[in-house]
């Protein structure tokens, strides 16, 4: 007798009725599950700590990757009133842990940051808004010291100050931050000898020293918080979460927002629009700025000719969008080339490509296979991520974690598919290279932790950990009912087969088998061992190209089977029991789990009785 067989997976949808939908997909239930390219069904892999472990119930409210005009990349994350970064081997000294470069920004206020580049230091600096009338100024410089003497301070490595980003002319001034003291300097910051020091006291071999911030005040206005910052077209944007006006820099100078009459080109501008500023973006030449909970606005600068004098236009238009489709929060707006993908306030995740076909049309959605999810999720602090394929939204209230992969096969035809929600306690998520690559981290949303995700069998793990110390993975695949294209007759079978990949360590992996609606005429458990060598063949190799997709899947442990995976094949014989739709449910609940479902299926068949019962 054949078998009838789900071999693949087709995503994850909950806005249709899980009895009325095609039986490869999962459905609400399932968590902590992944479809890789090959359309298997597989465990996630777990999160690693990064860094030094901190109990404090401090989250992480913003993080991101600084790449460096001078190649260098900083790791940022903030929490409390603390801005820290991740600091690997400098100058040659391995440090590999997250210090504080800065303990005085809000406790209250989000910190967002963005880059501009100074012609005068041939740098790009980092500026930050937290929620005041201030612009924050960093240019990511950060030595370590070998010696110090006199008013001379030198530094490890032959790299001089100017090339570890330490500035020639702007602002001298620099912190040690292990003592925290502020110094100043006047010379010697294209050699390795930093001179004319105000004073060294405090200064030892191995200390980290960094530039001092620079707090721009009142700009680019007194009495006015500035809590959103842009660049587009190495113009500053800043907006206000209190009023409704954006200030546009001039392109040479952050701290100017003056324009000529008639306005000259990459001179500064001041827009008013309709609403508080939500965010930025943009996409080709035209600047976005969404306001409120249901604006989106256009910004584009038009060269004209006056008189003999080559000026420009500024021409604001409202997108012709619906209720509640503005943004969430700067965080959930991201760019992705030309495309901007953002959470909506309705709520929905909407999508934009060409801002000039938004003529009477809403953004295109992309959420609505799982439009209850969204609908039933909190969003307060949602972040958004883009990584490898990947578009990445996390819900820290609840912590869930929902992932929309983009596949584009080899005739160019992009589809779309939702996992499972994840659940995993991040808020932030940035890439961090710590030792293999570039890979996603996420930043914790109640302590000031930082996690590998994707990486190992089990949550919460760090070097060193024993087994009953990790948080386990619970894992579930639901599928979609199948009532095999006959929804009215009843079906029976005795023997239902499951293929897929397995870890010796997983010697229960639950089968439930639910006949009809929630088990309502029975619910059967199966379970899979992983050890039992009857059931099992062969290897999976780990990490081989034929595991991964090249376009989705990250190389190095996202979806990557254990070295120990094998594959395996059962058949369970079950007592015939009539129904008229099944469900099948696959799950474990332990530390270091690993399972794939790549087939699985019952030799069904038309029983011969009919339902009486239900004739009315």
């Amino acid at each position: 007798m054949r078998f009838s067989l789900a071999e693949e997976s087709l995503g994850y949808v909950t806005s249709k009725d899980p009895s009325n939908l095609d039986h490869r997909f999962l459905v609400g239930g399932s968590k902590n599950v992944l479809i890789d390219f090959q359309k298997k069904v597989k465990t996630r892999s777990g999160y690693t700590l990064l860094g030094a472990a901190n109990q404090a119930s401090l989250g992480i409210r913003n993080a991101w990757t600084w790449f460096s005009s001078t190649g260098t990349r900083l790791y940022c994350r903030y929490y409390d009133t603390n801005l820290s970064i991740y600091l690997g081997t400098i100058d040659g000294v391995a440090i590999n842990a997250w210090r504080v470069i800065r303990s005085t920004f809000s406790a209250t206020e989000q910190l967002r940051a963005t880059t501009w580049w100074d012609t005068g230091e041939n740098l790009d600096l980092l500026l930050m808004v937290n929620g005041d009338a201030n612009i924050y100024e960093w240019n990511g410089a950060i030595a370590v010291v070998a010696s110090a003497s006199g008013t001379s301070i030198t530094k490890q490595s032959t790299t001089t100050w100017a090339q570890n980003r330490f500035y020639t002319t702007r602002n001298k001034s620099i912190i040690n931050l292990t003592t925290g003291a502020t110094h100043t300097y006047s010379g010697g910051e294209t050699t390795t000898i930093l001179t004319g020091l105000n004073n060294i006291t405090g200064i030892s071999a191995g200390d980290v020293i960094i530039q001092a911030f620079v707090t721009q005040t009142d700009e680019p206005a007194a009495s006015r918080n500035n809590d959103t910052i842009f660049t587009f077209e190495n113009q500053i944007c800043v907006g206000s979460n209190d009023d409704e006006e954006v200030y546009l820099s001039q392109n040479d100078s952050f701290t100017d927002t003056t324009f000529s009459s008639p306005r000259l080109a990459g001179e500064g501008a001041l827009l008013t629009l309709d609403d508080t500023t939500t965010g930025f973006g943009s996409i080709g030449k035209t600047l976005m700025v969404f306001s409120g909970r249901s604006s989106i606005f256009t910004i584009e600068f038009n060269q004209i000719t006056v008189s003999t004098t080559l000026a420009e236009t500024v021409a604001v238009r409202k997108l012709p969008i619906g209720s509640s489709q503005g943004a969430f929060n700067q965080e959930t707006i991201v760019q992705i080339g030309d495309t901007i993908i953002y959470l909506s306030n309705e709520p929905a995740l909407r999508i934009v490509d060409d801002p000039k076909k938004l003529t009477g049309l809403d953004p295109k959605t992309l959420s609505n296979p799982i439009k209850p999810d969204f609908d039933a999720e909190t969003w307060t602090n949602a972040f958004a991520f883009w990584y490898r394929n990947v578009f990445y939204l996390a819900a820290p209230t609840n912590s869930r974690l929902y992932m929309l992969n983009f596949i584009e096969d080899a005739d160019g035809k992009l589809f779309r598919f939702w996992n499972p929600p994840q659940i995993l306690p991040t808020r932030a998520m940035s890439i961090i290279d710590s030792g293999d690559g570039d890979l996603l981290h996420g930043h914790a949303s109640g302590r000031p932790e930082t996690y590998l995700l994707f990486d190992g069998a089990s949550d919460g793990q760090f070097t060193d950990m024993e087994a009953a110390d990790k948080i386990p993975i619970e894992a579930i695949a639901a599928f979609a009912y199948n009532n095999y294209k006959d929804r009215a007759n009843l079906k029976t079978f005795d023997e239902y087969y499951v293929e897929g990949e397995i870890t010796p360590a997983t010697t229960q992996l639950s089968l439930i088998l639910n006949y009809d609606y929630e088990g309502a005429t029975q619910q059967i458990e199966k379970f899979i061992d992983g050890s039992d060598e009857d059931i099992l063949e062969g290897s999976i190799v780990a990490g081989s190209l034929a595991q991964q997709s090249l376009a989705v899947n990250p190389l190095g442990g996202l979806l990557n089977p254990p070295s120990d995976a094998r594959r395996y094949r059962v058949i369970f014989e079950i007592a015939k029991e009539d129904f008229h739709e099944l469900q099948v449910k696959f799950s474990t609940n332990d530390v270091d789990k690993y399972w794939a479902i790549t087939a699985h299926g019952a030799n069904v068949q038309r029983s011969p009785r009919k339902d009486t019962i239900i004739k009315k």
